[in-house]
C-alpha cells in the first residue's frame, strides 16, 4: 500500500490537459481501487448507469456512493444521504481505496466551510494511504455566485493540500447540451461526458497517460474529450 501511494504522487505537479498521450496497455496491470463520493450532481452516475461505460473493464474498481443531497461534513436532507461524503470515505476504510473522487458540494454553504471541509477529507484520505481528486462545481443556474466562491477556495487550498483538482467547470462551461435545465444537473449524456474525464483524470494521475500542456498554476485538469 506504502508503494502504491508512492505511485499516486501526494506532491502532484499542476496539470492542465488539453490532450493526453496514452501509455503501453501493461501499465493498466494492476487494478486501482477508486471511491466517488457526490450528491445530486454526480449521481447521474449511479442513476443512468450507461453513463460509466468508459470506466467498464478499465484497470479501476470503482464504488460509487453519490446521492442527492449529500453535503461535505454533515447529514444531508434526506434518509439516503445521511452519511456526508467524510462518513462514505470513513465507511470504506477496510476496502484498500487508493483514489477518492470528490464531487459533493452543491448543498453546502460557506465558502469558509469548504475550506475546512477540504483539509478534513484530506487528512482522512491522507490516513488511508488514499490521494484525493477534487472536482470544481458547475458556475451556472442558481448556484453561479456560490460555486463561484467555492471554485476559488478550492483551487486555492489545492495548492497548499497537494489535491489535484478536475476542472469540472473548465471542462463543462461550453458544452450546455450536458445539462437539464437547472443547467447544473446532467442529462445521461452529460454523465458520459462526466465519466471519460475522470477517466482521463485518474490515467493522468496514474501515469498511465501523460500531457500534452502544463500550467505552472494549480492542479487542474481539462480536456477536449468529443462532446
Amino acid at each position: 500500500m506504502h508503494s502504491l501511494a508512492r505511485r499516486l504522487g501526494f506532491a502532484i505537479t499542476a496539470l492542465c490537459l488539453a490532450t493526453a498521450t496514452f501509455l503501453s496497455p501493461a501499465a493498466h496491470a494492476q487494478r486501482i481501487n477508486v471511491l466517488i463520493v457526490g450528491d445530486s450532481v454526480a449521481s447521474v452516475l449511479r442513476w443512468a448507469p450507461e453513463s460509466m461505460k468508459p470506466l467498464w473493464g478499465s484497470t479501476y474498481n470503482v464504488t460509487l456512493e453519490t446521492w442527492g443531497c449529500q453535503k461535505l461534513l454533515g447529514a444531508g436532507c434526506i434518509e439516503s444521504a445521511k452519511l456526508s461524503a467524510l462518513d462514505q470515505i470513513v465507511k470504506h476504510r477496510p476496502d484498500g481505496i487508493n483514489i477518492v473522487i470528490v464531487a459533493t458540494g452543491y448543498n453546502d454553504t460557506g465558502a469558509d466551510f469548504v475550506r475546512n471541509a477540504m483539509h478534513k477529507i484530506n487528512a482522512e484520505a491522507k490516513s488511508q494511504g488514499a490521494s484525493l481528486i477534487w472536482l470544481t462545481y458547475r458556475e451556472n443556474g442558481n448556484v453561479r455566485v456560490k460555486n463561484r466562491a467555492f471554485n476559488d477556495v478550492v483551487k486555492t487550498e489545492s495548492k497548499k493540500l497537494h489535491i489535484t483538482v478536475m476542472d469540472w467547470e473548465l471542462i463543462a462551461r461550453k458544452n450546455k447540451h450536458w445539462f437539464t435545465g437547472d443547467r447544473v444537473h446532467m442529462n445521461k449524456f452529460g454523465g458520459l461526458q462526466l465519466a471519460r474525464n475522470i477517466k482521463i483524470a485518474l490515467d493522468i494521475k496514474m501515469g498511465f497517460a501523460r500531457n500534452s500542456t502544463t500550467s505552472t498554476s494549480t492542479t487542474v485538469v481539462a480536456t477536449t474529450v468529443p462532446s
